[in-house]
């Protein structure tokens, strides 16, 4: 099926990459959900199985929550927040919305509901044959390639194919799920009976083992270098966490647009105190990483970092000020830090003339989408008798320590929620070369539906009361 619209879908286990944090509140996470306002509390309404439900609050000076109140429509968004207990109600104190969609829930049923129009009739306790007349077609009449047709701002499709297998897939606001089966015929109706993932079949499975290639080498150099930072960032302690940005919520706004004269006066503000900003910056990183005495007057690493975040910030609004008044983009320069905090240049891993000889990686991924396994923990198994603890990258990629003399024979998988376990792969021993393995990513998903029921109209199918149809195409 064509996946252009589709997002994958990757849940739990620790496999997808971490949101980056916000510096100024610790223990920040990422919980998507649908918005809703209940009896005056902003509540969220998480997207896992259990429906979880939070109570939000504002990280104190922020106005994120209470804009939103204001607003009231229900909405998915991903929020950014600190988790907390009071009594028995989750809460979250909140950051900031990411991905925010007035309108729209990612929970799979709302949105059938808000393809079904106000006044739909029931299909309950209405038998099979009063309910359409669209005859009693044969199965091999309705194999094809179904598109949804006259729903906005919502992709599905479905695939009915000629051995009774079917493939569906939905995407709707922060919505995507897809489901696989078996299908059949009912009267005037298709019945589409999905599939539970097989409970025998193991998480991760061995596929095969294959040289080293271009692709590999350029994500160990992009591991390489992450080893890099992560070491200057150790020594330097003075680099601010990245920052995220949220579309604001879009609210009505009468107030007359500024002059052109207003908006070039403020571009040349915010550039001044971008300036400024990295000045500051550059002072206090200086003082602190100093090898003089340390004083009074030493600033401590909190003051660097929050300097460096201000100068952050600071340039993306000269930039914003700069185009809000169709102005060239001004060049700002990232401060002049000390040596020891000074990250390396993007090739300087490259360095030397010679390329490096090959290793050992494992890559973890799903087959049947090409998803990487993220941040999975893992420990590597010499024959010598050895071990190395790793971790997986963006790619799902694993590497062993370059120089290592014994060969790879072993590799366990480290998992916790929701499945708990450790598992072993053994491969034919290996100098170097890459170490494919597949992870059913199916066992972890929540089924959209257990049984949906599409009524035969012609050549499409519809879902009982709903606006759109899924239409065959060629």
């Amino acid at each position: 099926m064509r996946r252009n619209w589709h997002r994958a879908i990757v849940v739990s286990l620790a496999l997808v990459a971490p949101l980056p944090a916000y510096a100024q509140l610790s223990g920040m996470d990422s919980f998507i959900g649908t918005l809703s306002i209940e009896q005056g509390e902003v509540i969220l309404t998480r997207c896992d199985l259990a429906a979880s439900r939070y109570l939000l609050r504002d990280v104190p000076g922020a106005q994120t929550v209470a804009r939103y109140r204001k607003d009231g429509r229900r909405a998915s968004a991903d929020v950014m927040g600190s988790y907390s207990e009071e009594g028995d109600r989750n809460v979250l104190t909140v950051a900031e919305f990411l991905d925010y969609q007035p309108g729209k829930s990612c929970h799979l049923s709302d949105a059938l509901d808000a393809l079904a129009p106000a006044d739909a009739p029931s299909k309950q306790g209405k038998p099979a044959d009063a309910r359409a007349r669209g005859g009693h077609a044969t199965p091999s009449a309705l194999v094809g390639h179904y598109y949804l047709m006259g729903v906005m701002e919502t992709g599905s499709e479905l695939l009915l194919r000629p051995d009774g297998q079917f493939d569906w897939a939905l995407s709707y606001g922060a919505v995507d799920q897809e489901a696989q089966g078996m299908w059949h015929v009912e009267r005037d109706e298709v019945v589409l009976v999905a599939s539970a993932p097989s409970v025998q079949k193991p998480l991760f499975s061995y596929l095969s083992t294959v040289p080293w290639d271009e692709e590999t080498e350029d994500e160990l150099r992009q591991h390489q270098r992450s080893e890099i930072e992560a070491t200057i960032r150790t020594r330097c302690p003075i680099f601010p966490e990245p920052s995220v940005f949220a579309t604001p919520l879009t609210t009505a706004d009468n107030a007359p647009a500024p002059s052109a004269t207003i908006l070039q006066q403020r571009a040349v503000t915010a550039l001044r105190a971008a300036n400024a900003a990295r000045m500051n910056a550059e002072l206090l990183a200086a003082r602190l990483m100093s090898d003089a005495p340390p004083t009074s007057a030493k600033p401590a690493a909190s003051q660097v970092r929050q300097a460096l975040s201000d100068w952050q910030d600071a340039r993306a609004l000269a930039i914003e000020a700069a185009r809000a008044a169709d102005l060239p983009e001004p060049t700002l320069a990232d401060p002049t830090l000390p040596a020891a905090c000074t990250m390396p240049p993007a090739d300087a891993v490259e360095g030397g003339t010679a390329r490096p000889s090959p290793g050992v990686a494992i890559r973890i991924f799903d087959p049947a989408s090409d998803q990487p396994a993220r941040n999975l923990p893992i420990t590597l198994h010499f024959a010598n008798g050895t071990e190395e603890k790793l971790v997986t990258g963006r790619s799902g990629f694993a590497f062993a320590p370059r120089g290592a003399t014994a060969k790879a024979v072993s590799v366990t998988i480290h998992t916790e929620a929701p499945i708990s376990s450790d598992m072993t792969i053994t491969f034919a021993p290996l100098q170097h070369g890459i170490v494919r393995i597949g992870f059913d990513r199916q066992q972890l998903m929540a089924r959209p539906f257990d049984t949906l029921r599409l009524r035969i109209a012609g050549t499409a199918l519809v879902i009982e009361g709903a606006k759109g149809r899924y239409e065959r195409q060629p």
